[in-house]
């Protein structure tokens, strides 16, 4: 690859990213705003709480037979985790990757 066709490649893919960086924002942006620091920590706390029900169910397995959680349970405290978690995730990336805008200090 030339050294023209690099500059015009890396053009190419600085531009796109410019265009994709404007529709997530535009998207996003109404959807997560106004976002604030308490709203983030909210969803982490939830986060948090989703993660220690399922922990506490895992540790319940060590009780005795009757007092064990069903497979039924574990599952759905593991998928509540799991989606908590992964939509958590996006968010983060959501602010990271500035699709939306910040709170003003």
């Amino acid at each position: 690859m030339s050294n023209e066709d690099l500059r015009s490649h890396r053009h190419f893919v600085s531009e796109v990213e410019q265009a994709i960086r404007l529709a997530n924002h535009e998207v996003l942006n109404p959807i997560v705003s106004p976002l604030t620091e308490e709203k983030v920590i909210s969803v982490a706390v939830h986060v948090a709480q989703r993660r220690a029900a399922y922990l506490s169910a895992a540790l319940d397995l060590a009780k005795s037979e009757d007092e064990q959680p069903s497979g039924d349970k574990l599952r759905t405290l593991r998928r509540e985790y799991e989606e908590s978690r992964d939509a958590f995730a996006e968010l983060m990336t959501t602010i990271e990757r500035g699709y939306v805008d910040l709170p003003k200090s």
